[in-house]
């Protein structure tokens, strides 16, 4: 079944054949493809079918009409507990993919009339035929401005189009230019005075652009002839860009040079081109002087040439070339990066030669003349992880090329959400995308994939232009116009797995690189956005490639991140959160630096994993950091280090943490043995608070309160406030799963003083944490919620999800004593989805069985339904939501 929208509402058979359709049952059917597959309440559905006024009888015959049409369409239209839904896509979406593909003469052969016709007035309804109108006009403008530049006869067309909506004025323009181009100058006009009356009626005048087109026209602007010759035809189609063509327009417009400046391979070439096309009806002429294989020295001939000027005796070329450009010309200087500087000078001297003059230059840097506007063009859009892989430029453009390689079959739908990725991986690079599309004819997509860690191998093509044939030669002609404190920086930021920023740039460089990076950005071989820098992942690779083996550079980016890494997170709220987003934001660069330091610097890499947990178990990536760090723990020397031992002693943490108890047990111990040999107290304090946590969670309550009183004496001896109250805490912890409450409170108390005295809040939160469980075991429900409040508050601030948990599932147990078992159970089932996400289990005896107890009696003392609806509005809510609503 066929569904027709673009004129009148119909329901089309295989065979053509429209299912007569009565009014209501049409209403019906147009309201439900408006809402694009989402359900529509019956309410909103009585509101199209009877927008006026809604007859008593009317949720009776809507459940006859909605028969009616389910006899029609069948399974397609569905029941669902928001409402009906057609599952069913329309000739409106057919149009709209066209559209997208900038398949102006398909996408308007659709049209038959007014959209949604025939199918009520509805507000859905009425909304989704504006909608399309408003689609169908900037189709047919597209369409015209496309034909007018080919040369193409669109009189008829526009004729019609204008008949039917005399007060359009993006067409009427176009209509009035055609008809004056075609020689009916006194038609355009009179056509402008038809206009300026219709739009009268309405109270309003011709728009500013309609009026000086209107102006041009009668004093016969020569710019609004035809396009002049002298632009290369394309050899492909030009797909996407619309944004970035409509923003070069713009800035043609205000300025007389405008560099199109970008990396290897981004497409400048083609955009300059498509940006004279558009533009060339406004200039007497277009030149477009290629000079990537002008070598010679004689730039100012070459140019000459290319508008095809001829040499006079005794008359310097520059001069003929001003005077032959006289009027408004267009001149298109494309690759110019090798002779920036002669380059510069020649348009220098021809604008202020020839005032009529405008330049486009295309070049991987700015030309550095007065005046000159720099446009940085970077690669297509690519789609979003979870986004339409078909609405994205990039990948429009791959399906374009793999159906010109493989004979006009294009991209199969399973194949999308893998086209996306090696979009995502080319950085959209419209060259990149050009060669791998040719490989397509050979290699199967998900193979292409695999070789992606060999790119510059893989995208070869035999394109007839040399530094086009692949990605390498691409790069290597930018490489080649590099100094020498270019070419020694280049490879070394290939380390870098990600952006980065200067100070990083000039700890690999081992020098400072403001310099050269700063040029290397403006050669486009180096991103530049938000303060930090980013080598796309070609030229990543192509850097790569060239460090040499015996270069320090990896070893000062090992070392860069042990140096960051070396102070321990900070406590205050605002400061920790924004150490977690810069860790996080250069986590693939931490990754690569200890990737090489398992071979090539295990200390190093030993001492990154080290300043590394906290953020690992922060963020739930618990067997992660326990994987880096046995590989480092492994590859370093065994010998009994202050680094080997907090190595340990957090890995015992993580372990402890995603709830491999015994494995925890024995790294502790063997952390704790390394601080004795050393004779490092605070090292041995750490790992006596460490093991009696883990202890306590294997119920061996003696051994736990024996290393939680020892790790006390020795803070004690020490004077150490923190580690104090960190012991008081632990011990006391232990205690309570004793049931020994009367001794576990006082000291809560004592460890919450101890903590906000140290200025100590990730303490601060655990001790209110555990004073909230006392006191709801001890019956003081109120006392206990706001200790449990007071503790999600701080672990909010400083953003740690595992401390949020707790604090939740302890707020939960006391909805349910207090008698709201609905709120409690759907707080316990929002914390067991989180804590299984983030791999961080309860491990602590006492709250595992205060968990499990809670939720029976919360089961208990709910209907069935209520039970469901618990677990339905669990799975609704985020962490975010949970915590807002708690606060």
């Amino acid at each position: 079944m066929r569904y027709e929208v673009l004129g009148p509402v119909r329901a089309v058979t295989g065979d053509g054949t429209a299912t007569p359709l009565p009014p209501r049952m049409r209403a019906l059917l147009a309201a439900l493809l408006a809402a694009g597959g989402r359900p529509v309440s019956p309410e909103r559905l009585i509101a199209e079918l009877w927008p006026a006024d809604v007859p008593p009888t009317a949720a009776g015959a809507l459940q006859v009409h909605v028969s009616g049409l389910r006899k029609i369409v069948g399974a397609a239209l569905s029941t669902t507990p928001g409402g009906y839904v057609l599952a069913a896509t329309s000739d409106a979406d057919e149009f709209t993919e066209l559209v997208g593909a900038e398949a102006w003469d398909e996408a308007l052969a659709l049209w038959h009339g007014p959209a949604y016709e025939g199918g009520g007035t509805g507000p859905m309804v009425a909304a989704a035929a504006a909608r399309l109108e408003e689609s169908l006009l900037a189709a047919r403008q597209r369409w015209v401005d496309r034909e007018m530049a080919l040369g193409h006869p669109v009189l008829a067309e526009l004729s019609a189009w204008v008949a039917a909506e005399p007060v359009t004025e993006p067409l009427v323009e176009r209509l009035m230019l055609a008809l004056h181009r075609d020689g009916r100058t006194a038609d355009a006009l009179d056509l402008f005075d038809r206009t300026t009356m219709a739009l009268a009626e309405y109270e309003t005048q011709p728009r500013a652009a309609m009026a000086a087109l209107a102006e041009a026209v009668r004093r016969r602007d020569p710019a609004l002839d035809r396009p002049p010759a002298g632009l290369p035809g394309s050899r492909s189609r030009f797909i996407g860009r619309r944004a970035e063509l409509d923003r070069v327009i713009g800035l043609l417009g205000r300025s007389r040079l405008l560099t199109i400046a970008g990396p290897g391979g981004c497409g400048k070439t083609r955009l300059s081109l498509e940006l004279a096309r558009e533009v060339a009806a406004d200039h007497d002429a277009v030149i477009v002087a290629e000079l990537a294989g002008h070598t010679t020295g004689l730039l100012v001939e070459r140019v000459a040439a290319a508008a095809g000027v001829r040499e006079e005796p005794g008359v310097p070329v520059l001069d003929l070339l001003a005077r032959h450009l006289g009027g408004r010309a267009l001149l298109v200087l494309d690759n110019c990066e090798h002779l920036r500087a002669d380059v510069a000078e020649l348009v220098h001297d021809l604008l202020g030669a020839a005032p009529g003059v405008r330049v486009v230059a295309t070049s991987r840097e700015p030309l550095g003349v007065p005046g000159e506007v720099v446009f940085v063009l970077t690669g297509l859009t690519t789609p979003a992880p979870g986004a339409d892989p078909a609405r994205s430029d990039a990948v429009r453009l791959l399906a374009d090329r793999v159906a010109a390689a493989r004979g006009g079959t294009t991209l199969r739908a399973d194949e999308l959400p893998v086209a996306a990725e090696l979009c995502r991986r080319l950085d959209g690079l419209p060259l990149a995308l050009e060669l791998a599309a040719a490989r397509l004819g050979a290699l199967a997509l998900t193979e292409i994939m695999s070789r992606l860690d060999r790119r510059l191998d893989l995208l070869v093509g035999t394109s007839p232009v040399a530094r086009h044939q692949t990605m390498r030669a691409a790069i290597d002609w930018g490489y080649e116009l590099l100094d020498v404190p270019q070419r020694e920086l280049l490879p070394r930021l290939g380390v870098f797995a990600t952006g980065f920023d200067l100070a990083a740039a000039s700890a690999v460089a081992g020098t400072d690189a403001l310099n050269p990076l700063t040029q290397l950005a403006a050669r486009s071989m180096v991103e530049h956005a938000d303060g930090r820098y980013r080598l796309i992942e070609t030229i990543r690779e192509y850097a790569a490639e060239r460090l040499p083996a015996d270069d320090p550079a990896h070893r000062r980016h090992a070392q860069l991140w042990a140096d960051r890494l070396a102070e321990p997170p900070p406590a205050d709220g605002p400061e920790h959160s924004r150490w977690l987003a810069v860790t996080g934001q250069d986590y693939d660069n931490i990754q690569a630096a200890l990737t090489w330091s398992l071979t090539g610097d295990p200390g190093l890499g030993l001492d990154i994993a080290a300043g590394m947990w906290w953020y690992w178990w922060i963020t739930g990536r618990m067997a992660e950091g326990l994987s880096w760090l046995g590989r480092a723990l492994d590859a370093a020397p065994a010998t009994a280090t202050p680094l080997r031992g907090r190595a340990l002693r957090a890995a015992a943490a993580l372990a402890r943490n995603s709830g491999d108890l015994s494995a925890a047990r024995d790294l502790g111990e063997q952390a704790l043995t390394t601080f004795r040999d050393l004779a490092d107290r605070p090292g041995m304090i750490a790992s006596l608070n460490n093991l009696s946590i883990t202890a306590q969670g294997q119920q061996d309550y003696e051994a736990s309160l024996a290393y939680g009183y020892e790790s006390l004496d020795l803070a004690r001896q020490q004077g150490n406030a923190r580690a104090i109250a960190a012991a008081l805490n632990n011990t006391a912890g232990t205690l309570r799963c004793m049931d020994r409450l009367d001794e576990a409170e006082p000291l809560f108390e004592q460890a919450l003083t101890g903590f906000r005295e140290a200025g100590e809040q990730r303490g601060e939160a655990a001790a209110l944490t555990n004073l909230g469980i006392v006191t709801r075991r001890r019956g003081r429900l109120a006392e206990s919620g706001e200790h449990m409040r007071r503790s999600l508050r701080i672990y909010t601030d400083l953003a740690i999800p595992e401390g949020q948990l707790d604090t939740i599932e302890g707020l939960a147990q006391v909805a349910i004593l207090g008698d709201d078992p609905a709120r409690g159970l759907t707080l316990l089932v929002i914390a067991e989805r989180e804590r299984t996400a983030i791999g961080a289990p309860l491990f602590t005896p006492d709250e595992v069985a205060d968990r499990d107890t809670a939720e029976a009696l919360a089961r208990s003392s709910l209907a069935a339904d209520e039970v469901g609806k618990a677990y339905r509005t669990a799975s609704e809510t985020t962490l975010g939501a949970a915590v807002a609503s708690l606060l």
